[in-house]
């Protein structure tokens, strides 16, 4: 190990024990855009490198020493930005070509040994329009990383390129090595055994949560990528769903929450509902800033009868939310080897995902481009990942399901009910409204942030 060499974090290290065991990258995380207007392209391609540049997650390697592996920061890294020129194709042919090549790009390798951890890509579709394609390792990366600083930084990078100016920006004050050395610390100072008791007493006999009864009985041949399905909800719902969240003192992710753990409950036998959802470290205002992969995943062990009362469930969810956030610094991956939360096969016992996007999802503003998101399948490696995000006063939800144990009718299906589920809740908690004292504190972070 080289002098400068660091360990993973526990989160790091789960990761990259998975994709080695599956052999292929499965955790890219990219952002593409559409650009519209006048491109610089010298000046989009430096703003990168200047990314690259600022943040050491961003020049990371991950090498085995001694059979382990280890995180090492290059002093630079360039990141070429290959143009591929659809342009003199027809108008017809130009977008189904783009999306064929942003597919097989997606498909990419990364070398975690010798790296780089990013790449870049840029697509021509006419003078004028273009389509350009950032895709980090996720092994450096987390959503707020991207839209609350890489994407921020690049606006102010590239405008000053395009006018021929210095970097307006201050020298990164946290790099994500800080925040390996305080986990690291953490996990031996006095506050960690007092969590962990917290997640001994809350798992204690815990069972994982079975297949559902939707569940294919034989998966289809051979090895399928996970599918998508969007769904937003009606905006008379999305309405009622925010007032009854606000009158019961609860938010809006409590209520959807407690809403699917009744789903999954008409498909299987056991009242005793597990899912995950993930959760950030960034709770030190130093590393509000910092690049790099902060996700935890934190589990919600909830107890639903087939018949009861919804306000009974939501109070349970509320309170069994706001103590898995006060104790979010135990790392999934100690968690499962202290107390022992793996299945057969190495597999945890998390099956069902379930998080709410808090984090604005902006488009950066390029001096003299418009500049629109262009969306792609995420993985996971989930049977079930469902993730609500509330944007421009809409709400959506996203259901990824690994096709192998959960089919197109079975995802639909689990959407359909979740819908019906919260118009009945509203119903019953309308009909039963009261004062039920004053409200609960959502959790926050250093910065303020709400984290429920």
């Amino acid at each position: 190990m080289e002098k400068k060499d660091l360990p993973l974090s526990y989160a790091q290290r789960g990761m990259w024990f998975m994709e080695r065991r599956a052999g292929t990258t499965r955790y890219a995380d990219p952002m593409t855009f559409r650009l519209i207007g006048e491109l610089d392209v010298t000046a989009l391609r430096e703003s990168i490198e200047d990314l690259v540049r600022r943040h050491e997650a961003l020049r990371t390697r991950f090498p085995l020493v001694d059979g382990a592996p280890v995180q090492r920061v290059v002093p630079d890294s360039e990141v070429p930005l290959p143009l591929t020129d659809l342009s003199p194709l027809p108008a017809t042919e130009r977008e189904h070509a783009a999306a064929r090549f942003l597919v097989d790009d997606l498909k990419r390798p990364f070398d975690l040994a010798d790296g780089p951890v990013v790449r870049a890509a840029l697509i021509r579709l006419a003078p004028r329009e273009h389509i350009v394609r950032i895709t980090l390792h996720h092994l450096v990366s987390d959503a707020w990383s991207w839209w609350a600083v890489l994407l921020r930084e690049l606006e102010q990078l590239y405008a000053a390129r395009v006018r021929g100016r210095a970097s307006p920006l201050p020298p990164v004050r946290t790099q994500y090595s800080a925040f390996v050395r305080w986990q690291r610390d953490w996990l031996t100072s006095p506050a960690y055994p007092k969590q962990l008791d917290y997640w001994k007493k809350t798992l204690a006999d815990l069972t994982p949560l079975p297949p559902l009864s939707l569940a294919r009985s034989t998966p289809p041949p051979g090895e399928q990528p996970p599918r998508t399905r969007w769904f937003t909800f009606p905006q008379p719902l999305y309405d009622r769903l925010r007032e009854v969240a606000r009158r019961e003192h609860a938010t809006l992710f409590m209520l959807l929450l407690a809403a699917f753990t009744r789903v999954l409950r008409r498909y299987t036998d056991t009242d005793d509902i597990l899912v995950a959802t993930r959760g950030g470290f960034r709770t030190r205002v130093e590393f509000e800033k910092a690049v790099g992969f902060f996700v935890n995943l934190l589990p919600v062990r909830t107890r639903v009868p087939v018949a009861g009362n919804f306000r009974n469930l939501l109070r349970q969810v509320r309170g069994n939310l706001i103590g898995v956030y006060a104790h979010r610094d135990v790392p999934f991956e100690r968690l499962s080897a202290d107390l022992g939360l793996w299945r057969p096969g190495f597999r945890p016992a998390i099956s069902v995902c379930v998080s709410f996007q808090t984090t604005p999802e902006v488009p950066p503003a390029l001096t003299g481009l418009d500049v629109a998101l262009i969306n792609h399948d995420p993985f996971s490696p989930y049977p079930l990942d469902l993730g609500f995000y509330e944007d421009a006063g809409a709400l959506s939800a996203l259901l990824i399901h690994h096709p192998d144990s959960y089919g197109d009718t079975a995802a639909a299906r689990l959407l359909d009910d979740l819908c019906q589920v919260l118009h009945s809740a509203c119903g019953e908690l309308g009909r039963s409204a009261g004062n039920d004292g004053p409200p609960a504190t959502p959790a926050r972070s250093a910065s303020g942030k709400e984290d429920l």
